[in-house]
């Protein structure tokens, strides 16, 4: 089970930190390594009435909208703790002189944007290097690798996964991104509360939701080499390798990085979209 601090008083938590710090410090445990729930990331959905979403009544559709509103205003804030921070991948605010800062209001509204100028694009690219070397180390069946870019949850999920197909051999391949990394949902907060600043980094949290859309195949064989996947249309089955059946899939998932540790951004936890809403674009 998590724990949840923001659900005791002001006055509560303060005094759990301090007994925590002591109770660190004489036995060597490091507090701000303790696992705490996603942040309130969430996925946008379409709310006009000529798209696929489903609402029972008007009230349900403005109150989704006014959730994607939220969505974006919170996004914009953490943005700007991010920054604040100087804890954007690439983008150095220290050095970008007097028209650098003036353009700085419009980089913090582009945390969803896909362009390859914006201060979210050296994010994005890692977020998706990280997301392909998970992918590669399920089918490797790569516990080391897997527990350096997940956590928990989701390193459970992906420890059945592997002690379920560990009797076959897989190949995952990605064949191209059917649309931009975007990442839709961003949060920041002090996840370090020490009296003394972390030694390492700074004391940001980060959750990030990222959108991957991307047409991939999974290449599946037993003990003996036999293919044990669909193949792609007109592939020989001839041969050590079969290609198979290439998918278009669309994955969420959500990616933290806690600043005052050297660690990689880890996948946390896989989303999915509720029954009968459209994802906003």
């Amino acid at each position: 089970m998590l724990f949840k601090l923001d659900s005791y008083s002001e006055e509560a938590q303060l005094k759990f930190i301090r007994r925590a710090q002591i109770v660190g410090q004489n036995q060597g445990i490091d507090i701000w390594a303790h696992p705490v729930d996603t942040l309130d990331v969430a996925i946008p959905y379409a709310t006009a009435p000529w798209s696929r979403s489903k609402f029972s009544t008007v009230k349900e559709r403005l109150s989704q909208w006014l959730s994607n509103q939220k969505n974006k205003g919170k996004s914009l804030f953490s943005m700007m703790r991010l920054v604040s921070y100087d804890s954007l991948p690439g983008i150095d605010t220290q050095s970008m002189g007097f028209m650098g800062a003036l353009r700085m209001p419009l980089h913090l509204c582009t945390s969803s944007s896909t362009k390859p100028t914006s201060w979210i694009a050296p994010l994005r690219k890692i977020l998706l290097e990280n997301y392909v070397s998970v992918q590669q180390a399920l089918a490797k069946h790569d516990k080391e690798e897997l527990s350096r870019l997940t956590q928990p949850p989701y390193y459970q999920e992906v420890e059945k996964l592997v002690k379920k197909g560990k009797a076959n051999n897989y190949i995952w391949t990605l064949h191209r991104e059917v649309s931009p990394t975007k990442i839709i949902s961003i949060r920041s907060t002090e996840g370090h509360l020490g009296p003394v600043p972390p030694p390492y980094g700074n004391r940001l949290l980060v959750n990030a939701l990222v959108r991957f859309e991307t047409e991939q195949s999974l290449e599946v064989y037993d003990a003996q080499g036999n293919a044990l996947h669909t193949p792609e249309p007109g592939a020989s089955k001839k041969g050590r390798r079969v290609p198979a059946e290439k998918r278009q899939l669309t994955e969420y998932y959500v990616f933290e990085k806690r600043m005052y540790y050297n660690t990689p951004w880890q996948i946390k936890e896989r989303l999915y979209p509720k029954l009968g809403k459209q994802p906003a674009l």
